[in-house]
């Protein structure tokens, strides 16, 4: 038999072949306890077609990656309250301020001073002192510089009373000490007990009258009769609704799309005016920034941490008056819910409202915080 020699080619293919499948390939990593063997002689294939199984459609990838979440109905910071009848957002925490200075930029307003003349506008944040020293046009204009305005009077009840619609937020009984209703006395602390006894004292408000009774003037003392007012909050016609500052009159929430609010003009704060009610020397008192300095008078926003309900809205009892908006066309504002001393003189928790002082009054105790349309569901 004549036998062929391989030429080198054929050679050189054929121990490609060989070295192919004599030379093993190296284990793949097994968890623990499995036969790296098993799967040995598995077709590379199978693990091809695993791969292609796992990998997600591309049309599905494409739609998972649009899906942008659904937008809040409300801004940071602010609780979506619906009742049912009324719907708008607030502010979780009662209003303070920052301050917009010379180089463009934003710091905390210091709590316990005035406004007057400084460029603010209102946030509203856990943990901080929340801004006294304001009047209700101040506040008016500070909500406005953030987008919002200030809460109507009954948007105001319905967000404390909460859904279940009870006196304080907690309930129909008060607690003492559940919100911050038991604060030190700031003025008697700076001024003493002497210089409260020595204030004017008003005249015995009228019978029914909404004015404040002589014990919560340690608070707001004022004198003269613009300072007991015993007439019903009239209606504001048509007439009054137009009439210079009717812009800041807030009866009812917008309805409506809500569109993205503009940035509003940044100015500086309303001067504010000593109505004259109040004794001058009382005025200069009550806005001194010590009493807004005493420790164990105001709390942080959120401090009383069971001062809340079902809207999940802190500290609308107790800490601080704060102001609603009212009509401009009449002469006196109105703020709500008490402060840290006095929770019932004027009405019980959620009920408390003050009607005797000018849209410019403020003090050491007077505050307030925001409302604003929510977006469409």
């Amino acid at each position: 038999m004549t036998v062929r020699k391989a030429s080198p080619a054929a050679l050189f293919v054929l121990l490609g072949i060989v070295a192919c499948t004599t030379t093993p390939k190296p284990p793949a990593q097994m968890p623990p306890g499995v036969d790296a063997t098993a799967d040995a002689g598995v077709d590379a294939s199978s693990d091809e077609t695993a791969t292609a199984a796992e990998a997600p459609d591309e049309d599905e990838a494409a739609d998972a990656g649009s899906e942008a979440p659904t937008p809040r109905a409300c801004p940071d910071h602010m609780a979506l309250v619906d009742d049912g009848q009324k719907r708008f957002c607030i502010d979780q925490w009662e209003a303070s301020l920052v301050e917009t200075v010379a180089d463009g930029s934003e710091q905390p307003y210091p709590h316990y001073l005035p406004v007057d003349g400084h460029v603010v506008r209102a946030v509203s944040e856990p943990g901080v002192f929340p801004q006294g020293f304001i009047s209700e046009v101040q506040a008016q204009d500070a909500c406005a510089a953030s987008g919002k305005r200030l809460c109507a009077y009954d948007e105001w009840k319905t967000a404390c009373m909460g859904p279940a619609k009870t006196t304080f937020p907690y309930g129909d009984a008060r607690r003492p000490g559940t919100c911050h209703d038991t604060g030190k006395s700031a003025v008697g602390a700076v001024f003493g007990t002497k210089a409260l006894a020595a204030s004017p004292a008003p005249a015995a408000p009228a019978k029914n009258s909404r004015a404040p009774s002589p014990a919560s003037r340690a608070a707001h003392v004022t004198s003269g009769r613009a300072a007991q007012t015993s007439h019903a909050r009239a209606t504001p016609s048509k007439k009054a609704s137009t009439a210079k500052g009717a812009a800041r009159t807030t009866s009812k929430p917008p309805t409506g799309k809500a569109s993205t609010p503009k940035k509003p003009p940044r100015r500086p704060a309303k001067a504010s005016t000593r109505p004259a009610s109040v004794d001058p020397s009382v005025w200069t008192r009550l806005n001194d920034p010590a009493l807004g300095q005493v420790e164990g008078a105001l709390a942080q926003t959120g401090d009383h941490a069971e001062c809340r309900n079902a809207f999940d809205v802190y500290d609308m009892v107790g800490n601080l008056h704060e102001w609603v908006a009212t009509d401009a066309s009449l002469p006196h504002g109105t703020f709500a819910g008490g402060y840290y001393l006095d929770t019932t003189i004027n009405g019980d928790g959620c009920r408390y409202r003050t009607v005797a002082h000018a849209h410019e009054y403020h003090d050491y105790s007077t505050g307030f915080r925001c409302c604003a349309t929510p977006r469409d569901p």
